[in-house]
């Protein structure tokens, strides 16, 4: 008898503390400092926010997750699930897992959009492992990790938003940017064939190259070809940036490639590039934030010991992100310089950095609109000379190149260099 009560009093007491620990479970843990920061920041700061977003209801669908995470593995698939549905390639966190989806253009290989009802590649980056498994512009994307391309889309996003043609692009975008690591398994057609392809990516930290490429190019080599290899983040790259001008300063006409700026970057990197081809005080980009009245434009000064007096083609496309579209902009607003080359990644406005409390995990996202000096947004921008990547003309080779190399054939006879 005694034996018995006191066995019933032991299951009466695990009876008790059972939803004890199941409260304890449920728990909000450290991580959840991490969420609300996020929250608060694009609730209150990001430039873009919409009435599509249905912001509020995303904290209500990822909030307890990132709440309840015991792992920093937990919290980043919370934190990617809330900024996914912003849709926005300009938002980003530092911090990814293997099957993260990698960020556009950033750390992606191919460019796509729908074209009516097709999943239509139209660029690929240049010795990518796409570019190497085959993959081409002009390709119709019909199947992603096995699943058609038009329900993997629906599946992404939510159904508020699957109307959306940016959405559905971005949707898109994400999808064909692949994992971190792994294998990305399309289905494709191309002229009426299809194919399957396998790209597999790999986590590596990017290698070290040199902030940029200089060289003489043309039949008489009197034009400068100044290549950019950096997302105009690092100081460092304008003194290299003024000695290359420096060395190329008697060229007839220049060719500064922008097509390896990819991300970020610094206002005041740019800002500084762009002083070497001005001759006064000049309007180039303006800055707004979120709700504010219009802001006057930003100006540049001339910098340095002369400013280049010859042509200038500036090459851009769809990697070309962030600062080097500012850049861009700026050069052909400010200094009378020529685009050439397809739209740009249309990142739009300019990031702001916060590191989350508890993990320090960072998250970047527009807290400003950037624009045109003219008021027209900088995502807006298109090439004066557009270029067909999917049907290019002049044969094989680098298309955009092609175009620019022709373009100074026509051109008028240089101004001499100042000074």
């Amino acid at each position: 008898m005694h034996a018995r009560r006191r066995f019933l009093r032991d299951a009466l007491a695990v009876l008790a503390t059972g939803p004890a620990l199941a409260q304890a479970a449920r728990a909000p843990t450290p991580f959840a400092a991490d969420f609300d920061a996020l929250w608060q920041a694009i609730e209150r700061d990001y430039a873009y926010l919409e009435r599509g977003h249905d912001w509020r209801g995303a904290a209500g669908r990822w909030r307890p997750r990132a709440a309840t995470a015991r792992t920093r593995e937990e919290l980043v698939v919370a934190l990617e699930g809330a900024v996914a549905e912003l849709s926005d390639e300009h938002v980003t966190l530092d911090a990814h897992l293997p099957g993260s989806a990698r960020p556009v253009p950033m750390a992606s290989d191919l460019w796509a959009e729908w074209v009516g009802k097709d999943a239509t590649i139209v660029a690929v980056r240049a010795g990518s492992v796409a570019d190497v498994a085959g993959a081409v512009p002009g390709m119709r994307v019909l199947a992603i990790q096995g699943t058609a391309v038009d329900q993997a889309v629906r599946k992404l996003l939510r159904r508020s938003r699957q109307a959306d043609p940016r959405a559905r692009d971005w949707a898109l975008r994400r999808l064909l940017a692949g994992p971190w690591s792994g294998a990305l398994a399309l289905e494709v057609e191309t002229g009426g064939r299809k194919s399957r392809l396998a790209i597999e990516r790999e986590d590596h930290p990017p290698a070290g190259t040199p902030p940029l490429v200089v060289r003489r190019v043309g039949e008489d080599r009197a034009l400068a070809y100044l290549r950019l290899k950096d997302n105009l983040g690092e100081p460092g790259l304008v003194q290299h940036f003024d000695a290359a001008l420096q060395h190329l300063r008697a060229s007839r006409g220049l060719i500064l490639d922008l097509r390896e700026t990819p991300s970020g970057g610094s206002p005041e990197v740019a800002r500084a590039l762009l002083g070497r081809f001005v001759t006064e005080d000049s309007p180039w980009v303006t800055r707004a934030a979120r709700g504010a009245a219009d802001a006057p434009a930003e100006r540049v000064s001339p910098r340095g010991p002369f400013a280049f007096a010859g042509r200038t083609a500036v090459l851009v496309d769809r990697w070309t992100a962030g600062e080097g579209e500012s850049l861009a902009v700026g050069l052909e607003s400010a200094a009378r310089a020529t685009l050439i080359g397809t739209p740009m990644a249309g990142l739009r406005g300019q990031a702001r950095a916060l590191r989350l409390p508890a993990s320090g995990i960072v998250l970047r996202y527009p807290a400003v609109r950037v624009l045109r000096a003219d008021g027209t947004p900088r995502e807006a921008t298109r090439p004066a000379i557009a270029v067909d990547i999917v049907s290019p003309s002049g044969g094989p080779g680098d298309p955009i190149l092609y175009q620019a190399l022709k373009f100074f054939e026509a051109a008028p006879p240089p101004r001499r260099p100042d000074g």
